[in-house]
């Protein structure tokens, strides 16, 4: 029962995950596995919004497991949220807006707290996020944490915690959407112009259910997404969305990260296709996140080609060596937008677990 649960969590299986998974925390309230039913009916919460069941599990997870370093680290970050009401989808209706392309980065307009504002589409983000001038220029008030953001760079970054009262995407109207605040310092916000200095994170796109990238920039939330040719299937590690990249004739779990500029690989992939090794060369390079950059140890190899429903090619292809991350610890890589971009147009459909090409 708990495998069953935690795998229909990790597939937005929402109703049915809640019945397996408090089903196996009733009947095994002294086993060692009923911390792994409250981190995945945690991260499920969390993903929603719903952050004061989010944050009961995690307290639950503490009682059961007290020296668990994410649970702790995480925990004043949940207290936050759960101050404030449950994410609400007050409509979700078909629309198309027009997005833009800044840098590598795919923008929406959007109306927050009733100011006109253009965001990053950002499904690595775990939660939405603001630069402190942008949530003044919104009159939203902060609350402070002394939680810390872990962001591709290793580097760890504090943040403080807001929620606009009304978000609107096209004709998709969300109430009570939390917002990590970062300073204004920070990347990608230090070299962004006003208005621009937001990014709409997994709740808030899984709330949108699907949508539908072209290369026009056209972006459309549809009701009922087309079958194509290419399904590829993704599910949910915690807060990352993974999708299933085909690498060498093997299938390979990467965070799918339209919000990241650039794609890197980790040590994973190494292992699992030990051929890549051979072309690459041993460096030292200057990895950025949102605290600022690091110097790491990497390699690089003159490209890769990996198989998004389309061949695409990630050309140089850096590997990461530290892994300082928890995803570098399992995941082949980042699959960001600059892969992501050579396989539009693209459906990313939430409801269905899948992202699709044609």
């Amino acid at each position: 029962m708990l495998c069953k649960g935690v795998v229909d969590a990790s597939l937005e299986r929402r109703s049915i995950a809640e019945r397996e998974l408090n089903g196996f925390i009733r009947q095994h309230p002294d086993t060692a596995s009923v911390v792994a039913a409250h981190e995945a009916l945690g991260n499920m919460y969390y993903r929603e919004g719903r952050y004061r069941k989010a944050l009961h599990q995690l307290d639950m997870e503490l009682i059961e497991h007290s020296a668990a370093e994410d649970a702790k680290e995480v925990h004043s970050f949940f207290s936050v949220l759960s101050q404030y009401p449950d994410l609400e989808i007050a409509s979700n209706l078909p629309s198309e807006v027009q997005a833009e392309t800044v840098g590598e980065n795919l923008y929406l307009p959007v109306r927050a707290n009733g100011f006109l504002g253009i965001y990053i589409v950002d499904t690595g983000a775990n939660v939405s996020a603001l630069c402190e001038s942008e949530a003044r220029r919104l009159g939203l008030i902060t609350h402070e944490t002394v939680s810390k953001a872990l962001d591709v760079s290793g580097a760890s970054i504090g943040m403080r915690v807001t929620e606009t009262p009304d978000l609107w995407i096209g004709k998709t109207h969300l109430k009570h959407v939390a917002f990590a605040v970062y300073p204004d310092s920070s990347e990608p916000f230090v070299e962004l112009p006003k208005g621009h200095k937001g990014i709409l994170g997994i709740s808030v796109l899984i709330a949108l259910g699907a949508f539908r990238i072209d290369r026009d920039n056209h972006f459309e939330i549809l009701s009922n997404p087309k079958s194509t040719a290419q399904n590829l299937p993704i599910v949910f590690n915690g807060a990352s969305a993974v999708a299933q990249i085909g690498l060498n004739g093997k299938t390979l779990s990467f965070i799918f990260d339209t919000g990241a500029a650039r794609s890197y690989l980790y040590p994973p992939i190494i292992a699992a296709v030990p051929d890549l090794a051979r072309t690459a060369r041993r460096q030292y390079q200057s990895v950025t996140g949102a605290s600022g950059s690091t110097v790491q140890e990497v390699f690089i190899m003159p490209s890769v080609n990996l198989f998004l429903g389309k061949n695409v090619v990630l050309s140089p292809a850096t590997v990461l060596l530290r892994g300082d991350t928890e995803d570098s610890k399992w995941a082949a890589g980042i699959l960001g937008f600059d892969l992501i971009s050579q396989t539009l147009p693209i459906t990313v459909d939430f409801r269905r677990m899948q992202i699709s090409t044609e």
